[in-house]
């Protein structure tokens, strides 16, 4: 990605005041509504300032286009991730592995229904913070897996974590696309995988 792309990305302004600050969050919880509704390809600058009940010139005063609404909607949800992953890992010592996992994937599902665009993000282009934030969710990660079990080398916990989170990804990518039916299903079929995969590391 080039610097002016990556540029482009970026808030025109971060507002400084309490009340922009509002507007600002106003704006991205409409775009979270537009975008979980109709999807990141149909979702339209003007759809999300009517939403909001903003004008469009409002909108672009903080946001030069949808993109930049994008990252700052991904950036959000990281945060919101990282807070999750950090109430893991202070209980994950207490837990059984089995109960560790239940956990796992039963956040993973609650955290997509709380946020309204969460899923719909996965078919949105990949931004150049991307890699960065897949870094933090990472290894917050790592760092349950290290409270469960502390012997496990840092290589080796980084691995491990590496595949949860891809295991992890798989389960909302098929969620997103079930009915109501199906998304039980693959709960309990992710939560095998991650059991069998999960045990054997984190009991020994």
């Amino acid at each position: 990605m080039s610097m002016s792309s990556h540029l482009g990305l970026a808030p025109r302004r971060l507002p400084q005041q309490q009340r922009g600050r509002r507007r600002v969050d106003g704006l991205l919880s409409a775009a979270a509504c537009v975008i979980a509704e109709h999807g990141y390809e149909a979702a339209t600058m003007c759809a999300i300032a009517a939403r909001a009940d903003s004008a469009i010139g409002s909108l672009y005063q903080f946001f030069p286009n949808k993109e930049s609404v994008v990252d700052a909607l991904r950036a959000r949800y990281v945060k919101d991730l990282e807070r999750l992953w950090a109430s893991l890992a202070a209980e994950a010592k207490r837990l059984t592995v089995e109960d560790l996992v239940s956990r796992l994937v039963r956040s993973q599902v609650n955290f997509a229904e709380r946020h309204a665009a969460f899923l719909a993000l996965f078919d949105a282009p990949p931004s150049a913070n991307t890699p960065r934030r897949r870094e933090i969710i990472r290894g917050r990660i790592a760092r349950v897996i290290l409270k469960r079990n502390a012997r496990i080398p840092r290589s080796e916990t980084l691995r491990i974590a590496s595949v949860v989170q891809q295991i992890l990804k798989g389960l909302l990518t098929l969620y997103a696309r079930a009915d109501k039916a199906e998304k039980s299903v693959l709960v309990g079929e992710f939560t095998s995988v991650l059991n069998g995969y999960l045990l054997p590391k984190l009991k020994r």
